[in-house]
């Protein structure tokens, strides 16, 4: 019984303390990523910029993503609260700040 008690207790300390030892070692491997030769040199511009031609149709600043409703909140395109007067899309319904319906 004393050997089974042992194991019990070296088993929850190994899983009690394993998680911890991995996710030191995720953070650090990124750490060490983030301060690569590679990233600083990508971000210094070496490689060029990114052509437009890669641009995909629904990132912001093409035509289709202007029409997008959750891109809609331009000038002009947004309503006013009758309550608050607080400057919201033009596709809610309640108010973002009162929450008061807004239609």
């Amino acid at each position: 019984m004393k050997s089974e008690t042992l194991f019990r207790v070296l088993v929850a300390g190994v899983l009690t303390v394993a998680p911890t030892l991995l996710f030191l070692g995720l953070w650090r491997g990124l750490m060490a990523l983030r301060d690569d030769d590679l990233v600083n040199r990508t971000m210094n511009g070496e490689f060029g910029s990114v052509p437009n031609s890669l641009l995909r149709p629904g990132l912001p600043g093409s035509s289709k993503a202007s029409r997008d409703p959750l891109t809609a909140n331009r000038p002009g395109t947004s309503l006013r609260c009758r309550t608050c007067d607080a400057e919201n899309p033009s596709y809610a319904d309640y108010c973002g700040n009162c929450l008061e319906r807004i239609r």
